[in-house]
């Protein structure tokens, strides 16, 4: 009885994606973020009104734009991971460094949208919406930095085809942390954007 419970546990570790340690830190992360999004739904209710009209003022085209881009980019991830696990190194290496440049198409979009907001005299202290939207979508752009450098220094890191499961969870762990980041801005667009 005690090997197959062992046997089955081992089936189990070795179908889940990454190491234990990302997961827990996805899941302290997802628990923060959902405080923040609770908070912002719980003033949104208060304000209804000046949130309604704050968010009138930000462009769905700009959201949904960056919705694209991190998905096309989560994509590429999967790819790099597929082909990781076949030992195609260089392949991972390139999908890896196609999602990075793809997080800079985010980066260059996020940092216009900012620029027009501000120069349209809409900032963090204009009202409470504004504040939370300043505040979550600028701790999701520095999460999103983490990610491209994480994406840049593994890409980097494997040269010849020889992969290890070390390599394979080390790439799983960048890659769910790089999904993780893409899962909170299909939360936060329609969030700030559309509700």
């Amino acid at each position: 009885m005690r090997a197959f419970e062992s046997e089955e546990r081992a089936d189990r570790e070795v179908d889940m994606p990454g190491s234990e340690g990302i997961w827990i830190f996805i899941f302290i992360d997802m628990m923060i973020f959902l405080l923040i999004f609770l908070v912002f739904m719980l003033e949104r209710m208060g304000n209804y009104e000046l949130y309604v009209q704050s968010q009138l003022q930000l462009s769905a085209g700009w959201g949904f734009t960056n919705t694209l881009i991190l998905l096309t980019s989560s994509w590429m991830v999967v790819e790099a991971v597929r082909s990781a696990k076949e030992s195609h190194t260089q392949a991972a290496s390139r999908w890896l460094k196609l999602a990075f440049i793809f997080g800079g198409f985010f980066v260059v979009s996020k940092t216009t949208e900012y620029y027009l907001k501000i120069d349209s005299g809409v900032g963090i202290t204009t009202n409470s919406f504004f504040t939370f939207y300043f505040f979550i979508t600028a701790i999701h752009f520095l999460h999103l930095l983490v990610g491209m450098v994480l994406l840049w220094t593994y890409s980097k890191s494997k040269r010849e085809n020889k992969v290890t499961p070390r390599d394979i969870m080390e790439l799983e762990n960048v890659g769910l942390f790089w999904h993780f980041v893409d899962a909170l801005w299909i939360f936060i667009f329609p969030i700030l954007y559309l509700i």
